[in-house]
């Protein structure tokens, strides 16, 4: 019985945690992830300042989906390559913090999108680290169906 409750409650805390995550990269990129997703993600956020990294790989099982979420950031998203200024620190962070997750990918069918919130926030670029403070970064690979995410704050 109480290997059932214990088992109800993880279960419950998977899929609630899941919604959220959801629903928090759809507040941060202005988009609506498709029925169905699946989300894998790591995320050192904490402590006083709420300093750390989030990382998230959006998986869009089905056409359907896919083509729903293209719909949505082919007008708004920037067009593949993205700008290698961006791209280089981006893809440096990412590899030391992905763990499990897989690797950005090379590919040039998709989109991608980036907002610096340090600029946002006080009106000019960091000047010590002026692509990855408190930034924002999304990059949709359309042949994989793939959504890749980093969220960086510092």
């Amino acid at each position: 019985m109480i290997l059932a409750a214990g088992a109800l409650c993880l279960a419950a805390w998977y899929f609630t945690a899941g919604n959220d995550m959801e629903r928090y990269l759809e507040k941060e990129l202005r988009i609506s992830l498709p029925d169905g997703v699946e989300i894998a993600s790591l995320d050192s956020h904490g402590g006083f300042h709420g300093d750390g990294t989030l990382l998230a790989v959006v998986t869009v099982p089905d056409k359907a989906g896919q083509d729903a979420l293209w719909d949505q950031v082919k007008d708004n998203w920037n067009a593949l390559p993205v700008d290698e200024t961006i791209m280089e620190p981006i893809r440096q962070l990412w590899e030391e913090r992905c763990g499990v997750l897989p690797l950005l990918p090379d590919t040039e069918n998709g989109r991608w999108f980036y907002r610096d919130r340090y600029e946002e926030q006080y009106g000019e670029k960091c000047e010590f680290n002026s692509v990855l403070q408190n930034c924002t970064f999304a990059l949709l690979d359309r042949d994989s169906g793939r959504l890749y995410v980093l969220e960086n704050d510092c």
